[in-house]
């Protein structure tokens, strides 16, 4: 059920990054409220950590890089609308978001493993 549920939010976030990517600029400057980069960074951190919790054997890199591609593909869908273009540091902040989540779950893993930090053997969950 954990796994249904945790699908479903991802599934839910991700449309909301496709539809604020997608909209036409004038519905979506209200969004701007801390910045574009902050913005673009926290979708993907959150987009990345629903997908890695929606596994049940997590492939974080994996998931870090499909998040990444989403946001580059989305960026490139943005110079196929009428009246927004693409931005590479939209599509930076996109993939700095990503590789934090998967920073964060990596942490989270090591965290909850309970090893002492000097040990660097693989972690085994």
């Amino acid at each position: 059920m954990r796994y249904a549920i945790t699908k479903t939010f991802a599934a839910a976030w991700l449309v909301v990054l496709v539809l604020g990517s997608i909209a036409p600029a004038s519905e979506v400057e209200g969004a701007y409220v801390f910045g574009d980069f902050i913005l673009h960074a926290f979708g993907y951190f959150g987009l990345t950590i629903l997908l890695v919790l929606a596994q049940r054997a997590p492939k974080i890199l994996l998931t870090a890089i499909l998040s990444a591609v989403i946001g580059l593909a989305l960026e490139g869908a943005q110079g196929l609308t009428a009246d927004r273009t693409p931005s590479a540091m939209d599509a930076l902040a996109n993939s700095l978001g990503a590789l934090a989540g998967a920073g964060f779950c990596w942490g989270k893993s090591w965290i909850d493993s309970g090893r002492p930090p000097w040990d660097r053997s693989p972690i085994t969950s």
